[in-house]
């Protein structure tokens, strides 16, 4: 079983909304769900296979809404947004040097320890995509029977605007009984698929629905050929 979709594009080879406000459900590296500083503890929970993992292109249309895709759009010009400058220039959509661009993400599940509750959480900078994908790629880092990660994330923030950076640090600790428990009781009830569609990620998988196309294994997609700890052999008070 493995954690990335087939269509993912590793960051070393190689989704924001403009409503006011914080959708608590959601995670995404910018000034709006970090300050500064800040930093947001994250476990991993579910994989491509189970509909919790999606990977692809998005962008803003002109009316600011995010369009996603599990490949590189077609006809993007027709509807994509302007550039940050150029909106703030006030300048013309018939200038393609105008338009903003579609942007790699990964989006998957976690549980998030501030806020005691799953969210959706997106890495479309590709710094943290390599740091996650170094992790993934770390002996006995990986996905227990449950569907939840033997380990969390800590994401921290540094700086501001565009000089900013963000670390993604990994502990090695497996979850608690009962946050296992809370993620069997809930992970049917969310399919990220559904984003591609503009849908709710949130209103469970469709009857027949299923991930586009076959899943690798993460160690064959990162190289990697190891063996894993067991619950049993790690501590399980959770964070």
């Amino acid at each position: 079983m493995g954690f990335f979709p087939d269509n993912y594009r590793a960051a070393s080879a190689s989704t924001k909304t403009d409503s006011p406000g914080v959708n608590e459900k959601y995670l995404e590296l910018s000034g709006r769900y970090f300050k500064d500083g800040e930093s947001h503890v994250l476990r991993p929970c579910g994989t491509f296979d189970t509909g919790h993992v999606i990977a692809g292109f998005s962008y803003f249309t002109v009316e600011g809404r995010p369009k996603r895709s599990a490949k590189y759009p077609e006809n993007y010009q027709d509807d994509v947004s302007l550039t940050y400058q150029a909106k703030q220039q006030n300048l013309d959509r018939s200038d393609p040097a105008n338009l903003d661009k579609p942007k790699y993400f990964l989006t998957f599940c976690a549980y998030s320890k501030e806020r005691s509750d799953f969210v959706i959480v997106t890495l479309d900078k590709k710094t943290a995509r390599e740091q996650f994908e170094e992790i993934l790629s770390m002996e006995d880092y990986d996905f227990l029977p449950s569907g939840m990660a033997n380990f969390y994330l800590t994401i921290k923030r540094k700086g501001e605007q565009l000089n900013t950076s963000y670390q993604v640090t990994p502990t090695l600790k497996a979850p608690t009984k009962a946050d296992e428990k809370r993620w069997e009781e809930i992970s049917q009830s969310i399919w990220l698929p559904a984003l591609y569609d503009g849908a709710d990620p949130f209103a469970g998988k469709p009857a027949g629905a299923r991930p586009e196309g076959l899943p690798p294994t993460h160690r064959d997609a990162l190289g990697a050929d190891i063996e894993v700890a067991t619950a049993s052999a790690m501590p399980s008070d959770g964070w």
